[in-house]
C-alpha cells in the first residue's frame, strides 16, 4: 500500500475541509494516509476515517518519524515556508530519496494573486474556485504521479469527522435542554478575527426570529457576549462559552436542529455534519474560496450587498477599517428571519 503524508497545519475550518478529501484517497484510492498539522488543529480528525496516522508541528523527535516512515508522496495543502521545510528536510536532506522515481509531491495552488486581486479591485470576476476543489485537484495530480489510477468521485464534500449520533451527550444541561424540547439551534460566537464576528445587535435579532432554545459557544474572549445575551434572553438560552472544548463543541454541533455562525471553523464544522446552517458573512466573501457547505442545500448564505468597501480582507482584522462594521450591521432583522425560516424545511 502507498503511504502519503499530507500537510494541513492549520486552520481548524481548513483541516475540516481536507477531511473529505483524505477519506477519498483512503477508502477510494487505497493510500495510507498520514496527517501532520499544528497542536490541536487535527483533534477531530481522530475518530474518523480520513487519516490513518497523525503528527503534529514541534512535537519531539518529529523529523527523525517522518524520515522513517518512508513516504511514497507527500501532498503539500498548506504551501507556505513550513511545510517547504518539510519537503526540504525529507527529499532534498535525503539523497536516496531524490533517485527514487516512485517519490513524488504536489502541492495546492492557493491562489493568493487572485485573491488579493478580488479583495483590491472587489470584482466577482477575480473569484476563485472552492478550496475542496483545488484540494481534490492536487490529489489527482499526485495520485497520478504515483500511478494511481482510480479517480476520487467526489459526489460530497462531506465526511471524514468522527460520528457523534450514538454517542451520549456528557452535559446535564444540554441533556435537559433536548429532553424539554427535543431540539436545539446553536448559535458560535466565536471567530479568529473581530471583523468575522457576528455582534451584539445581529444576535439579537437572530434571537428575536427564532423561539427555540439556544446553545452558545465560543472561547474566553466571547464571554461578556454570551453574558450580555443571556441578560436579555434569558433561559432561552444555554451559556456553553468558555467550558466546551473542540470535541464537546463538534458533538453539540452535530446534534443539533440549525446552527448559525460567521465565516469560522466551526461553521465548516457544521456543515460538515449536514446541519441546516446560516453563515453571516462580515468582512470577508465565499469568492475567497472558503465558504462553508460546498453542494450543501442545507447551508445558506447571508451576504452584505451594494457595499462598495467589501470584501475588504482575504482573513479579518480586529476592528473594521472603516470604522462602520456595515457588512454586519447592515443586516436586517426581516432577512434574517427569512433565511432561518426556510432553515426550518430541513429540520
Amino acid at each position: 500500500m502507498k503511504k502519503i503524508l499530507v500537510i494541513r497545519l492549520s486552520s481548524l475550518g481548513d483541516v475540516v475541509l481536507a477531511a473529505p478529501i483524505l477519506r477519498a484517497m483512503r477508502l477510494q484510492a487505497g493510500v495510507e494516509v498520514h496527517l501532520l498539522t499544528k497542536p490541536s488543529m487535527g483533534d477531530l480528525l481522530h475518530g474518523g476515517d480520513a487519516v490513518d496516522k497523525f503528527y503534529t508541528w514541534g512535537e519531539p523527535g518529529l523529523w527523525k518519524q517522518l524520515k522513517d516512515e518512508n513516504y511514497d508522496g507527500v501532498l503539500d495543502l498548506h504551501k507556505n515556508w513550513r511545510s517547504i521545510q518539510v519537503l526540504f528536510r525529507l527529499l532534498f536532506l535525503n539523497p536516496s530519496r531524490m533517485l527514487k522515481w516512485d517519490w513524488c509531491w504536489a502541492k495546492c495552488d492557493k491562489k493568493r494573486w487572485q485573491r488579493g486581486l478580488f479583495v483590491k479591485t472587489k470584482s466577482l470576476k477575480f473569484q476563485v474556485s472552492h478550496v475542496q476543489e483545488r484540494y481534490r485537484d492536487a490529489a489527482h495530480t499526485l495520485l497520478g504521479k504515483m500511478n494511481i489510477e482510480n479517480p476520487l468521485k467526489m459526489d460530497t464534500f462531506q465526511g471524514g469527522l468522527p460520528d457523534f449520533v450514538g454517542r451520549s451527550v456528557d452535559d446535564e444541561g444540554l441533556l435537559t435542554l433536548l429532553e424539554s424540547s427535543g431540539e436545539y439551534g446553536v448559535a458560535i460566537l466565536g471567530g479568529t478575527y473581530e471583523t468575522k464576528k457576528i455582534p451584539l445587535s445581529v444576535w439579537e435579532k437572530v434571537f428575536d426570529s427564532d423561539a427555540m432554545r439556544w446553545v452558545l459557544i465560543g472561547g474566553k474572549n466571547e464571554m461578556a457576549l454570551a453574558e450580555a445575551l443571556i441578560s436579555r434572553f434569558g433561559d432561552r438560552l444555554l451559556n456553553r462559552v468558555g467550558v466546551y472544548g473542540l470535541l464537546d463543541s463538534a458533538q453539540c454541533i452535530a446534534k443539533a436542529s440549525v446552527v448559525v455562525g460567521g465565516d469560522t471553523g466551526f461553521s465548516h464544522v457544521a456543515a460538515a455534519y449536514g446541519r441546516p446552517l446560516l453563515v453571516i458573512w462580515g468582512n470577508t466573501h465565499p469568492g475567497l474560496g472558503f465558504a462553508a457547505g460546498k453542494n450543501n442545500e442545507k447551508v445558506l448564505h447571508l451576504l452584505p450587498q451594494n457595499l462598495s468597501c467589501h470584501p475588504c480582507s482575504k482573513l479579518g482584522f480586529e476592528a473594521c477599517p472603516q470604522g462602520h462594521f456595515r457588512c454586519m450591521n447592515d443586516y436586517s432583522a426581516l432577512e434574517i428571519k427569512l433565511l432561518l425560516q426556510k432553515l426550518q424545511a430541513f429540520t
